[in-house]
């Protein structure tokens, strides 16, 4: 996998992260990262959803990897199981008791995952046969197809839809490792007084009421003295909470400046046009120099992105993001973009 090593002008050749596509095919959302690790969920019905099963279909990449189905979301008390496939048994199995999921792996997964492509509806039933939730089957063969052609499997045997006889290979995935080193934070952080006049000062400013919170991290000493992480409040609706991103330098005589943020990727709050960088819901975690935003399509939470980028010292990398674009009732989320981080010592 790619090396990208910290200092200014070898990151800089570092490529922008493309996230991967997410794709709808009517029942089914599926979407792949840039390791080629792909996940395929069930959406819920338009109606109401009581009976409705959470389904997915994960698979990672390399010739070795086999499909995993993860069926969840029936009431812990199940026993014995049966899944049907338009009404005829695909696979049967008991569960301990409390157990929230079933998981299915290897030849199973794969047995399975073609069943369920050939039908329109899965059920889960009891021993007695007393049902336990359903799922359409309506785009799944679609979703499982996408898989195969995304990690250069359609045509192959290792294909799990699109089959065939050539021998099974499989694409080699890029994922950038970003060595970064770690943090000393200190204790020296811009005062109340300085943190007023930048948000005075910032296009938040409009965009602030009632009590406004504004908060300041330690992002430990840089080139020129200490430096700093700050959220502006810039607005909020009722579950979503913005926040514009900005990096503060002390000079000698203790006066702090400060400047957007830099990102990668991303940031742009709910308009491309942001004249600063925005997150949604922003943390920042200092054991993992990463800040992270969570970003709800609605209240329920069943759709929406995340994301989290590394500090490396002069901008903030993406290490991770996840889409869900289809608000209908799936809180499985899919693995869209990663990035490994080695935090170096001081």
């Amino acid at each position: 996998s790619a090396l990208f090593v910290t200092g200014a002008s070898i990151m800089a050749s570092a490529p922008v992260p493309t996230p991967g596509k997410v794709m709808t095919y009517k029942d089914w959302t599926v979407g792949c990262d840039n390791g080629l690790s792909c996940q395929a969920v069930a959406l819920k019905p338009d109606g109401p959803w009581d009976d409705g099963l959470s389904v997915v279909v994960t698979r990672k990449a390399g010739l070795q990897a086999q499909p995993i189905v993860e069926i969840s979301g029936f009431p812990a008390k199940l026993g014995r199981f049966r899944l049907l496939v338009d009404g005829k048994v695909t696979e049967t199995g008991s569960l301990q008791t409390g157990a929230e999921s079933i998981t299915l792996k290897d030849a199973t997964a794969v047995k399975v995952a073609r069943a369920l492509a050939k039908g329109t509806s899965l059920q889960l039933v009891d021993a007695s046969g007393a049902k336990y939730g359903a799922a359409s089957l309506s785009g799944v063969a679609a979703a499982l197809r996408y898989v195969d052609s995304v990690q250069g499997r359609a045509g192959s045997k290792g294909a799990v839809i699109a089959l065939g006889a050539r021998k099974a290979a499989a694409k080699k995935a890029m994922i950038p490792i970003f060595e970064v080193r770690k943090i000393a934070p200190s204790d020296v952080l811009p005062d109340a007084s300085a943190l007023v006049a930048l948000s005075e000062g910032s296009p938040c400013a409009q965009e602030r009421f009632g009590s406004t919170q504004d908060t300041a991290y330690s992002l430990g000493n840089g080139p020129g003295g200490a430096q700093s992480l700050v959220m502006l409040n810039c607005g909020a609706g009722a579950y979503n909470f913005s926040s514009g991103i900005y990096v503060g330098q002390r000079n000698a005589a203790g006066k702090w400046t400060f400047e957007p943020a830099k990102f990668d990727y991303g940031a742009t709050g709910f308009s491309a046009d942001s004249k600063i960088p925005l997150l949604v819901n922003a943390d920042w975690d200092a054991a993992t120099q990463t800040i992270g935003s969570y970003s709800k399509g609605r209240g329920l939470g069943d759709c929406g992105s995340s994301e989290s980028w590394v500090w490396d010292g002069t901008m903030f990398r993406l290490t991770e993001a996840t889409v869900m674009g289809e608000c209908r009732g799936s809180v499985d989320w899919i693995p869209v973009w990663r990035a490994e981080v080695k935090l170096l010592p001081r």
